[in-house]
């Protein structure tokens, strides 16, 4: 007897699980096309924008009600809306110039009153090839420096095309960096030094340059870089 339910119970169970999976696909009237968009390899100088369609696939209206997105680098052009049954929509995504840096991947939940379908998720990724990659990033904190100790920061720049030419942009106010120099290296790289002199008149202090990217291609904004530290006492002040 036992074994007669046992093999009963075999059968059976694959029959309610595709009842059940049945249950669930009809409980979701949307369907979004394609549910992710890979943009592969892209200039990170150039907007990106890719279209989502929202469809109801159901038998009765819903209600799309508004769009949240990961980051402020993902901004989605969504009017909130009803859809009747069998209707469409399309929500549009922009990744603006240089918003974003390598690889990534970024979303957007769409919000709705479906039941068991009130976020939608839709991805965005890719890799963002930068104008001019810097190492080891665009923005560093130093962390707390002896004031009238100086320090000298290092970066290094490569261009995106070795047609890109770099120029060091004069400070817009004077700051702690005593000097600043780049210099173009060997192997088409180049070299930022950021001699850094602490002031300690200054408890919090930003250093910040712009560079130049000449290129005949395009015309490109400036690349900013921006050192941040605090200023502790020297011995015996």
């Amino acid at each position: 007897m036992m074994q007669f339910h046992i093999r009963h119970l075999r059968v059976f169970l694959p029959i309610l699980f595709t009842v059940f999976a049945l249950r669930i696909a009809a409980a979701q009237p949307l369907s979004v096309s394609p549910a992710s968009f890979d943009l592969g390899r892209f200039p990170a100088w150039k907007a990106q924008t890719k279209t989502f369609t929202v469809r109801n696939t159901g038998e009765s209206a819903v209600n799309l009600l508004r769009v949240r997105s990961s980051c402020s680098c993902l901004v989605a052009d969504f009017q909130p809306c009803t859809l009747e049954a069998g209707e469409e929509t399309t929500l549009t995504v922009t990744i603006p110039a240089n918003a974003v840096s390598g690889d990534f991947s970024k979303t957007v939940f769409l919000e709705t009153d479906a039941p068991g379908e009130e976020f939608l998720k839709l991805t965005v990724s890719g890799t963002a090839i930068p104008a001019v990659e810097v190492r080891p990033k665009r923005e560093v904190y130093l962390g707390r420096l002896e004031a009238g100790k100086e320090r000298v920061c290092v970066f290094r720049l490569a261009p995106a095309s070795p047609e890109m030419s770099l120029r060091l942009l004069p400070a817009d106010a004077p700051d702690c960096a005593s000097q600043s120099e780049l210099v173009q290296e060997d192997d088409g790289t180049w070299r930022l030094e950021l001699h850094v002199q602490p002031d300690a008149s200054r408890r919090f202090a930003l250093v910040q340059r712009q560079i130049a990217i000449d290129w005949q291609e395009e015309a490109l904004p400036p690349l900013e870089i921006k050192v941040r530290f605090t200023v502790a006492e020297g011995k015996g002040q």
